[in-house]
């Protein structure tokens, strides 16, 4: 898993921080938008009522003078002062238009508004439903018969002393009156108040948009939302105009009464995230210009120094915070201090590489040394044996003698004190070539792929060559044959193979199994942790291959 940066963590941690916030936030918005949410609703429901109550007054004053009227003897016997009679009722009444006396056949028989002898209402629906309503009734909005225009129609119906149906007294109320002052009851432009019957039917209302149907029953006394064919959403309260029969609705659009309450909340919710962002946003900034930038200055010291570059310039980290500039001049007093001691192992280094080249160049100069006194003392033997024997032995000396002069002339190729085997090897065919200058019908030829390997293995190596190249001298190839030996050395997945071959006439591999020679070869395979391979050549002669782990 990638690990997170420094700034993502530190937004993280804020935004966590500030989350339990945004949540309250959020929270609270939400009850706010409820709480004006029923401020609204009971604002529609208190204009619902007071609008309801100031048109219920009319109809109240109505109704009274109405019953007023009826205990007049002239009005009751249709005298000829009734009409004088009405006429004293409309003083002060602003919205009546006219009170009429008809009789128990809905004959007209006064009236303050001038009317056709014989005018009757018996065809009128309101006249028939006020007269079996046995009470004050209300008309819907109906066409007036007498005062020629809209007008709401109150009928009282009267009674003789036996109880019988005596006709009626209707008050006429005027609607442009009405409208008028449901226009004034308005509290805003997008306010809408309208009269509606029980069944939900809009007798009349205040303004020109498109409503939809209200169920006043069910909104009397809350408020409730409805959708209008065009789409508009309201909200509306209502309230009984005149007992159950009447309802003033008082309605708004939802999209304009919730417009403060909504843009409320939205600046509710946006507000922590704007406040996250921002927060964010300068956590962002800042640890790039008071941390990143100046770890990254650190970052680039750092690899200086892992160069062994220790020339830095603390005076480059002077404007940083002063955590950063304690911890680079903690970085250049180390890097001093790693400078110093660099200086110390250095010199230390050459005195020990200095001291080791004087000892491989002692070793190799009492190797040969040794060598020599061998030498002196094979001229003095005459037996052909021993003589091979201390020559041998001599050619042996000579390849420890040819590692111990190539690693102090060369020690410095490898960086690490190894011997080249491409040259060591090269060098050891020189001195078998000397040694067997008596048997020039044989040629010696490497094919050495260029390898550095260590002391250890280069001793045993070296001396395997040596028996390995003796044997094909003593037994490949007698004096009248000529022919080539070949020394090969290659590396391939990790392990390193090591080939003397010759095309001489070849020899069994268990012949001469328990000389010397053989069993020092095995010595050296068993030193390098490897094996040895003895077979055929391709055409004739044998193949010589040691094969060890390199690594």
């Amino acid at each position: 898993m990638r690990p997170v940066t420094l700034r993502t963590g530190l937004i993280i941690l804020v935004v966590t921080a500030l989350l339990p916030i945004g949540t309250l936030s959020v929270v609270q918005s939400y009850k706010s938008l409820e709480y004006s949410r029923t401020l609204i609703a009971n604002r529609l429901v208190v204009n619902a009522s007071a609008t309801a109550g100031q048109e219920h007054d009319t109809l109240i004053i109505a109704k009274h003078t109405l019953l007023t009227l009826s205990q007049n003897i002239n009005i009751r016997a249709m005298s000829a002062l009734c009409r004088d009679r009405l006429k004293a009722g409309m003083h002060g009444n602003p919205g009546l238009i006219n009170f009429v006396r008809s009789d128990a056949n809905a004959l007209v028989r006064c009236s303050v508004l001038p009317f056709k002898e014989g005018h009757s209402f018996k065809n009128e629906a309101w006249w028939a439903r006020g007269i079996r309503n046995k009470g004050f009734l209300v008309s819907t909005p109906t066409y007036g018969s007498i005062s020629k225009q809209n007008v709401l129609i109150g009928t009282l119906p009267l009674y003789d002393a036996s109880g019988n149906n005596d006709g009626a007294l209707t008050v006429v109320i005027k609607l442009d009156w009405l409208q008028a002052s449901l226009d004034k009851s308005i509290k805003n432009d997008a306010a809408v108040i309208a009269i509606t019957d029980a069944a939900g039917q809009i007798l009349l209302k205040s303004g020109r948009q498109k409503l939809p149907k209200f169920n006043a029953q069910v909104a009397a006394g809350k408020a409730h939302e409805v959708v209008a064919t065009d789409g508009t959403q309201w909200m509306y309260a209502a309230a009984p105009f005149f007992e159950k029969s009447l309802f003033v609705i008082y309605a708004e659009p939802k999209k304009q009464m919730m417009a403060t309450a909504l843009m409320q909340a939205r600046i509710g919710l946006i507000l922590p995230m704007i406040a996250i962002l921002i927060a964010s946003l300068a956590l962002w900034l800042g640890t790039n210009m008071l941390v990143v930038r100046w770890l990254d200055s650190l970052r680039d010291v750092a690899a200086q120094f892992a160069r062994g570059d220790y020339t830095g310039d603390p005076k480059r980290f002077e404007k940083a915070p002063r955590e950063i500039k304690m911890l680079s001049d903690d970085f250049h007093i180390m890097a001093e201090a790693i400078k110093l001691r660099d200086a110390d192992l250095q010199a230390a280094l050459t005195v020990k590489t200095v001291v080791t080249l004087d000892i491989h160049h002692r070793v190799k100069n009492n190797l040969q040394i040794v060598s020599s006194l061998l030498n002196l003392q094979a001229r003095q033997i005459e037996d052909p044996s021993a003589k091979a024997a201390l020559d041998q032995t001599r050619t042996r000396i000579g390849a420890l003698a040819q590692i111990h002069r190539l690693l102090y002339e060369d020690s410095n190729d490898s960086g690490h004190g190894d011997v080249d085997i491409a040259k060591l090897l090269d060098q050891l065919i020189i001195q078998l070539r000397i040694l067997h200058r008596h048997q020039p019908n044989i040629s010696l030829v490497t094919k050495v792929e260029q390898h550095f390997v260590p002391v250890d293995s280069a001793v045993p190596l070296s001396l395997f060559t040596v028996e390995a190249i003796t044997n094909v001298y003593r037994h490949a190839f007698p004096p009248d044959i000529y022919g080539t030996a070949e020394i090969s050395y290659t590396v391939r997945d990790n392990e390193a193979r090591l080939s003397i071959s010759d095309d001489g006439i070849g020899y069994k591999a268990d012949d001469n199994s328990k000389s010397m020679g053989k069993q020092l070869m095995a010595a050296f395979a068993h030193q390098l942790g490897g094996t040895i391979e003895v077979d055929k050549g391709t055409d004739k002669g044998t193949v010589v291959t040691l094969h060890y782990p390199f690594s």
